[in-house]
């Protein structure tokens, strides 16, 4: 299994804090956020890591040097993660992991979600439904809907940020990706859309539960200083 790190964004919303950094490189505790995620990863057994970077990549490149293995996404300031993944399709053949490298959440869920019977299951909190992320619809055990056009009203729970992903459901992934992309329409997108698009066709996607344990996906300078006070943060 294979892990992708989307670490390629500017992080406008968390300036003037990540103007000199790109945010998965800010400190909670002794780890910056994106050593949390590989000290998690390598937990699992996970040895093949790859982080794809844009803004400041030469300053990801330096501070975690030749633990992992990178991907420079040069059109990062014109586009969003649908294409940054899509940029590194040709690593997607094998299972894998895909996480927002904004993301801390604990090492028992990510296992659960890497152990999960299931081609696709996404990570969601359906206990604590915000407009802080994007939601998700569930009917069956599946998800049917996922993206931040759907309300809090309508929603189930929220996408934390992390995936995993089959090599037969990858191909699934893949082209569907491709045929957003081609249309040249879905610039702003996360890759999410590709997986909405699915799941409006049929495709089961599962997921698991984050069981009411915390986690967070720092967006804003609050989510930052509330995470600055969480167990993460002695860890």
């Amino acid at each position: 299994m294979k892990a992708i790190i989307l670490a390629a964004g500017r992080s406008s919303r968390l300036y003037p804090i990540t103007i000199d950094r790109p945010k998965c490189l800010l400190k909670v505790g002794r780890q910056t956020v994106i050593e949390h995620q590989i000290s998690w990863l390598r937990a699992c057994g996970i040895k093949d890591i790859l982080v794809v970077t844009g803004y400041l990549h030469k300053m990801i490149e330096q501070h975690l040097g030749s633990s992992v293995r990178y991907s420079f996404y040069d059109k990062y300031a014109k586009t969003n993660n649908l294409y940054t993944l899509y940029s590194v399709r040709d690593d997607m053949d094998d299972d894998l992991i895909i996480l927002f490298s904004d993301v801390l959440i604990s090492l028992n869920i990510l296992k659960k979600c890497m152990s999960h019977d299931s081609e696709m299951s996404l990570i969601v909190d359906t206990h604590n439904v915000t407009d802080k992320t994007m939601r998700v619809c569930i009917a069956d055990k599946a998800i049917i809907d996922i993206g931040s056009h759907i309300s809090v009203e309508e929603a189930d729970g929220n996408f934390v940020g992390i995936g995993k992903f089959t090599k037969k459901s990858t191909v699934s992934l893949l082209n569907k990706m491709e045929e957003l992309v081609d249309k040249n329409m879905y610039s702003d997108d996360y890759y999410t859309i590709a997986l909405s698009k699915l799941a409006f066709e049929g495709y089961p996607i599962r997921f698991v539960d984050s069981c009411e344990e915390y986690w967070v996906e720092m967006d804003t300078q609050d989510d930052y200083e509330r995470v600055l006070e969480s167990h993460f943060a002695i860890s």
